[in-house]
C-alpha cells in the first residue's frame, strides 16, 4: 500500500486542528493562514480561522477572515448567525444587529440567532428590542432558564419590575440551584418594594440548603442594599471565616467597604484573585481598586494595577470591551497609547456602557471628541442614560412650600461627598460661609465614608444643616432631603466616588441643579439647571440638556483655601537656565490631540522642557509612556521632567514658567491653581462645556488673550509668552493682585450674585 500523501493545504489544515486541540490559538491562526495561502477553500478555513482570531481578541481580523465565507453563504442561517456574533465581539453592534436580524429570518425556529440578537440589542441599550428577542427565543425553548434570566434583566431595565420578578421565578423553577437567578430575583423584589418577600425567599432557600454560602452572600447583599450594613458585614465575615478565598463573599465585602478603607478592599480582592485565578471579575475589580488606591505608596499601586491590566488583556481578550472602563482608566494613567487603542473606540464603547448603566465611565471620556457630531452623540448618550435611570425610580412626594414672595427664607442645598478638604470645597466655601443668614438657609448632604476632617467640621458649624449619611440607600437619602423642604438642590459630585447622582432622579427638591463636579450635562432631565457663565455656556444650545443657571460673570471664585502658598523669587527660567512648560492635569485628559499640541509647542521653542506635576509622574511606567509618546512626536524625551506628588503640589508650580492646558477637555481647578501661583496658562476654547472651563477662568482673571480658538493659535500664544519674559515676571508676582481685581478673585461678589440668582430662579 502506498503512503497517503497530503497536499500542503491539507497538511496546514491538519496542523491547524492539532493547534486547536491543544488550545494553541496563535498556532491555529498561523496554520489556517498557511492553509488558505496553499489553496484551501474558505469553507474549510474561514470558520476555524475566525473563531481562533476572535478568542485571541483580534475581533476585527476575525470578521475579515470570515467575510469570504459569509459572502458565499448569505442564505445559510448558521453562517450568518456566526457573522453576527463576530461583529458583536468586534464592537460593530449596529452591523451585528442587521446581520442577526437576517439570521433569525433564515432560522426562525432556532433559538440561537434570537438570543444573540437580544444580546446585541442589550449592548446597544435597547432593552425593549432585547426583551422582544428573548421572548421569541422562549417560544422556541420555554424551558431555558438562561432565557428567562436574560428576559428578566431587560424587564428590570424597562422598569417592569413585576414582570421581571415573574421571569426570574420561572427561571428559578427551572434551575432551582442557580444562585445568579436567585440574586436577580431578590434584587427585583427589592426594587419592587417587596423586601419582606425577598427576605422570606432567602430564609426559605437557606432552610432548604443549609450552609449554602452563596445564599448567605445574597442575604448579605440584600441587607447592604437595605441599609443594614452591620448585618451584611457580619454575614460576610462568617462566610470568609469558613472560606477566606470565597469569591462572591470577597467581592461583596469589597463593595460594602467601598472607599472607606481601600486597603481592606484590596486585601479582599487579592484573596479573591489568589483563590480564583481564572475569575475575570476578580481580576477586573482588583485592577480597578488598585488604580484608585492612595494609601501607602500610590506609585506601587498604579504599577501593580498596570501589570494586572496587561495580564487581563492577555488572558481574557474577548472580554476587553467589558473591562474597558477599568483598562482605560489605568492605561491613561501610564500613557500606554497602544493598549488604549486596543480597548476600542468611544463609538464602540458608549453602547456597552449605556447597557451597563456605567455613567462614571464617560467622565474620563469627555475629551475623546473631535467633531460637533461627536459632542452631540455624547449629549444624547447622557440623555438616554438619564431616561433609563428615571424609568426605574419613583420620585419622592413633593413638599409643599410657602411662596418666596411671602418673605420666607430661601432654602438651598448642596449635595457632595467632597464637602471636606477637596477642590469642590475650594469653590463652594464662600457660599457656605458668607451667605445672608437672615435671607437664606443652607443645607449640605455628604455620603463620604471617611471620618470628618477639619474642613468638614468647620462647614458643619457654618450651615443650617449638615447631613452626613454614609452608605445610606438612595431612597432614604431622597426622603431625608425632601424633608428639608429645599427650593433648589445643587448636585456637586456627578458620578465620582461616594456621590449619589441618581438621587436627583427622585426629585428631592423643587428644583435640581448641577455645578462643579461633572463638567457636562449629567443626563437626568430631573436636573433642571446647570450653572454657567458667559464664557462656559456653549454657543450651541444642543450641547446642554439643562437650562442655564446663568451667572453674570464667572462660574467660580477663588476662596481663602487657595491663599497659603508662597511664590518663589524671579521666574523658573532665571533660576534653572531653561524655560519649563508643564501641567498638573489628570492624564485622562491627555488625548492624542493634546499630546500633539504639547509636542508642537516644544518643537517651536528649542531648549524648553515639559514638566509633569502629577502622582503618576512618580510611576516608572508613566515616565516610560510619556517619553515614548513625545519621542513618536519628534520631541527628545530627555526634555521631559517629572515630579510625582499628591496633595503637596502647589509649591511645585514654582518650577513651571508656562502651564499648557489639556485639550479638548481642559483644566478647571488646575487652571485656577496655576494662576494663583503666578503661572500663565494657555488654553484652547472648544464647543462643549468641558472645553470652556479655562476660558472662564482666564477671562475672569484678565487673561482672556491666553484662551485661544485654534491649535495654531495655542502654539503661537505659548511661543508669544516665551518671547516676553518681562510679562511673565510681572504675572508671576502680580497675578494675585490682578485676580483680586477681577471676578475670579471676588468671592463675596460671587456669593451675592449666586443667591440673588437662586432666589430669582426659585421664584419663577
Amino acid at each position: 500500500m502506498k503512503d497517503i500523501r497530503l497536499t500542503p493545504a491539507e497538511l496546514a489544515l491538519a496542523s491547524a486542528q492539532e493547534a486547536l486541540d491543544r488550545r494553541d490559538l496563535q498556532g491555529a491562526v498561523t496554520a489556517f493562514a498557511q492553509a488558505r495561502a496553499a489553496g484551501a477553500s474558505t469553507r474549510l478555513t474561514a470558520r476555524g480561522h475566525a473563531l481562533a482570531l476572535s478568542e485571541l481578541g483580534r475581533h476585527a481580523e476575525a470578521v475579515e477572515a470570515f467575510k469570504p465565507l459569509f459572502a458565499k453563504a448569505q442564505k445559510d442561517g448558521a453562517t450568518v448567525n456566526l457573522m453576527g456574533v463576530l461583529l458583536k465581539r468586534a464592537g460593530r453592534l449596529g452591523k451585528a444587529a442587521e446581520v442577526l436580524e437576517l439570521a433569525r429570518k433564515l432560522r426562525p425556529h432556532d433559538r440561537s440567532p434570537w438570543q444573540n440578537l437580544g444580546n446585541v440589542y442589550e449592548a446597544l441599550g435597547q432593552p425593549d428590542k432585547a426583551a422582544a428577542c428573548f421572548r421569541s427565543a422562549l417560544k422556541i425553548e420555554p424551558t431555558s432558564a438562561t432565557l428567562w434570566r436574560l428576559l428578566g434583566r431587560q424587564q428590570m431595565a424597562l422598569s417592569q419590575t413585576e414582570e421581571a420578578c415573574d421571569s426570574f421565578r420561572r427561571g428559578l423553577a427551572l434551575a432551582p440551584r442557580d444562585t445568579e437567578m436567585t440574586a436577580f430575583l431578590v434584587q427585583a423584589l427589592q426594587v419592587a418594594g417587596r423586601v419582606d418577600e425577598a427576605r422570606a425567599l432567602i430564609v426559605k432557600l437557606c432552610e432548604e440548603r443549609p450552609g449554602d454560602s452563596e445564599l448567605a452572600v445574597i442575604d448579605a447583599r440584600l441587607s447592604f442594599r437595605s441599609g443594614d450594613v452591620a448585618r451584611a458585614q457580619a454575614i460576610l465575615n462568617a462566610v470568609l471565616a469558613q472560606d477566606p478565598a470565597h469569591l462572591a463573599a470577597n467581592l461583596q465585602l469589597a463593595n460594602l467597604i467601598g472607599d472607606s478603607d481601600r486597603e481592606q478592599v484590596n486585601r479582599a480582592l487579592e484573596r479573591a484573585v489568589a483563590g480564583h485565578p481564572d475569575s475575570f471579575v476578580a481580576l477586573d475589580r482588583l485592577t480597578e481598586s488598585l488604580s484608585r488606591s492612595r494609601y501607602g505608596n500610590e506609585a506601587d499601586h498604579i504599577e501593580r494595577a498596570y501589570h494586572l491590566a496587561k495580564q487581563l488583556m492577555e488572558r481574557f481578550p474577548t472580554r476587553i470591551p467589558e473591562a474597558a472602563r477599568t483598562l482605560r482608566t489605568i492605561l491613561q494613567r501610564v500613557l500606554d497609547e497602544d493598549r488604549m487603542a486596543q480597548t476600542g473606540s468611544l463609538d464602540s464603547l458608549l453602547p456597552l456602557w449605556q447597557a451597563q448603566g456605567l455613567h462614571s465611565s464617560v467622565h474620563y471620556e469627555l475629551g475623546q471628541v473631535q467633531t460637533l457630531d461627536d459632542r452631540l452623540k455624547l449629549v444624547d448618550w447622557h440623555r438616554q442614560w438619564g431616561r433609563r435611570v428615571a424609568r426605574q425610580i419613583t420620585p419622592v412626594p413633593p413638599v409643599a412650600l410657602p411662596a418666596l414672595a411671602g418673605g420666607r427664607k430661601l432654602r438651598v442645598g448642596f449635595m457632595s461627598s467632597d464637602l471636606r478638604h477637596h477642590p469642590i470645597t475650594y469653590f463652594t466655601l464662600p457660599l457656605l460661609e458668607n451667605y445672608d443668614r437672615d435671607a437664606v438657609e443652607v443645607f449640605c448632604y455628604s455620603f463620604s465614608e471617611k471620618e470628618p476632617d477639619q474642613v468638614q467640621r468647620h462647614l458643619e458649624a457654618q450651615v443650617t444643616g449638615f447631613r452626613h449619611w454614609p452608605k445610606r440607600p438612595d431612597d432614604q437619602v431622597a426622603e431625608g432631603i425632601a424633608a428639608d423642604g429645599l427650593d433648589i438642590l445643587f448636585e456637586l459630585g456627578g458620578s465620582t466616588a461616594m456621590n449619589k447622582l441618581e438621587v436627583m432622579a427622585r426629585r428631592p427638591a423643587r428644583l435640581g441643579a448641577s455645578w462643579l463636579g461633572y463638567p457636562h450635562s449629567a443626563g437626568l432631565e430631573q436636573i433642571d439647571l446647570i450653572l454657567t457663565d458667559p464664557y462656559i455656556q456653549p454657543e450651541d444650545p444642543r450641547l446642554l440638556i439643562e437650562r442655564p443657571f446663568a451667572m453674570p460673570e464667572t462660574w467660580v471664585a477663588l476662596s481663602r483655601l487657595f491663599w497659603p502658598h508662597e511664590i518663589a523669587e524671579g521666574t523658573p527660567q532665571t533660576r534653572k537656565g531653561h524655560l519649563t512648560f508643564g501641567t498638573a492635569n489628570n492624564p485622562y485628559k491627555y488625548t492624542p490631540a493634546c499630546l500633539d499640541a504639547w509636542a508642537a509647542v516644544l518643537r517651536v521653542v528649542p531648549g524648553s522642557r515639559f514638566l509633569f506635576l502629577r502622582p503618576e509622574a512618580g510611576v516608572g511606567s508613566f515616565v516610560a509612556g510619556a517619553r515614548a509618546a513625545f519621542a513618536r512626536r519628534d520631541v527628545d524625551p530627555d526634555r521631559l521632567e517629572f515630579i510625582g506628588v499628591r496633595g503637596d503640589h502647589m509649591r511645585h508650580y514654582n518650577e513651571i514658567d508656562i502651564a499648557l492646558d489639556t485639550l479638548p477637555h481642559v483644566g478647571g481647578t488646575t487652571t485656577c491653581e496655576a494662576l494663583w501661583m503666578g503661572v500663565p496658562t494657555v488654553s484652547l476654547v472648544g464647543a462643549g462645556f468641558p472645553e470652556r472651563l479655562s476660558y472662564s477662568n482666564l477671562s475672569n482673571a484678565g487673561l482672556g488673550d491666553l484662551a485661544t480658538l485654534s491649535v495654531a493659535d495655542y502654539v503661537s500664544a505659548a511661543a508669544g509668552l516665551v518671547a516676553h519674559p518681562a510679562r511673565r515676571l510681572a504675572l508671576r508676582h502680580g497675578l494675585r493682585a490682578q485676580i483680586a481685581a477681577n471676578p475670579l478673585g471676588q468671592p463675596a461678589r460671587f456669593t451675592r450674585n449666586f443667591y440673588d440668582l437662586a432666589r430669582k430662579v426659585a421664584s419663577e
